[in-house]
């Protein structure tokens, strides 16, 4: 292409450049002025991605109305991750008090354990010496939450909650008038271009988030079968919290294993913890984290499965709870604009 026909071509086009420049800068923005609440923020798209179905079959009833269908499909999904989480958090911090208080008895169970496994005495005592340390960082740990800095974190932990309903509600009940009066702006000859995209994102996010709310509830009623084997108590909010672990894909329903595998420890033996342990690393991590939702959420988004984990791995290390779900979204967008410019899109 010459330089005349580069130029002419911009100069046509200069519409769609702003546009496709504008996407990420707002995005950027937003990620700048909106930190503190853009966990919030993107749980918000993406609870509103996963109900959205649901929306769409309430209003199929005439006497439900856009707004009406968009509250209900909202409440579905926030009132029951709201009472799990405030359950979770509660019994959380009743689990770690007790840790506290029942230190004596903590250590003699781990020096019970340490007989079972035949540590010679010396080694016992040099371990055992280690207790006091672990003890003093529970009790300070326990501590934290009366402080001042860890009331503002709560605070703003349940706004960015409230702001994920509120976000959901809106896309749900006005997202398709916001779309129109955006392409509205743009100059009539690029508005089918940009619709073709706006379409290519919205399939492959859709398939992304609904297709990781499966793996979720799948995990999560798959965990059931193992708490009642091992006859472990609260198993209603145990599975209710390997839902919420579930969907932060690769590392987050370790914070339920573990734990548990300790209490069985602690309560029961040693053998039953690990077996514990042992099958639900299989059951309820490896196969579905490594196996089952890279190639069904490759499945539901037509992208590819290395792809979505590594978004998941590099996004959630870099990012938190937001970035978990940011680098997934920005891979889906790389993705549509590819599928765009090469003809892939229906």
């Amino acid at each position: 292409m010459g330089k005349d026909n580069l130029i002419t071509w911009l100069m046509e086009n200069k519409w769609l450049i702003v546009f496709l420049i504008s996407i990420p800068s707002l995005l950027i923005l937003t990620i700048y002025f909106f930190s503190p609440l853009l966990d919030g923020i993107v749980l918000g798209i993406v609870f509103a991605y996963v109900v959205r179905p649901l929306k769409k079959w309430i209003e199929r009833f005439r006497f439900f109305g856009r707004v009406t269908s968009s509250a209900i499909a909202t409440l579905v999904i926030m009132i029951p991750i709201g009472v799990i989480l405030t359950l979770g958090v509660i019994e959380g911090l009743n689990q770690i008090l007790w840790l506290v208080t029942h230190q004596s008895d903590i250590e003699m169970a781990i020096a019970s354990i340490l007989k079972q496994f035949g540590v010679p005495g010396d080694v016992q005592v040099k371990l055992g010496g280690f207790l006091p340390a672990i003890f003093h960082y529970l009790q300070s740990f326990a501590i934290k939450f009366t402080t001042f800095e860890s009331t503002v974190r709560i605070l703003l932990f349940l706004l960015n909650l409230l702001i994920s309903g509120f976000i959901c509600f809106y896309l749900l009940a006005d997202g398709d008038r916001f779309f129109m009066s955006l392409l509205a702006m743009l100059p009539e000859k690029n508005r089918e271009t940009v619709n073709r995209f706006f379409i290519q994102a919205d399939e492959i996010l859709s398939g992304l988030w609904v297709g990781n709310f499966l793996v979720a509830m799948l995990i999560a009623f798959a965990s059931i079968p193992f708490f009642v084997l091992f006859h472990i108590p609260f198993i209603a909010l145990l599975a209710g919290l390997m839902f919420l672990a579930a969907l932060i894909p690769i590392f987050a329903e370790w914070m339920i294993i573990l734990p548990v595998s300790l209490y069985l420890i602690y309560t029961r033996d040693l053998h039953t913890g690990l077996i514990f342990l042992g099958i639900t690393s299989v059951g309820l991590y490896v196969l579905p984290e490594l196996v089952l939702r890279p190639y069904f959420l490759s499945y539901t988004s037509q992208v590819h499965p290395v792809l979505l984990m590594l978004a998941f791995i590099g996004g959630g290390i870099t990012g938190g709870i937001a970035g978990f779900f940011l680098a997934p979204m920005a891979v889906a967008l790389l993705t549509a604009i590819y599928r765009m410019y090469h003809g892939e899109y229906s």
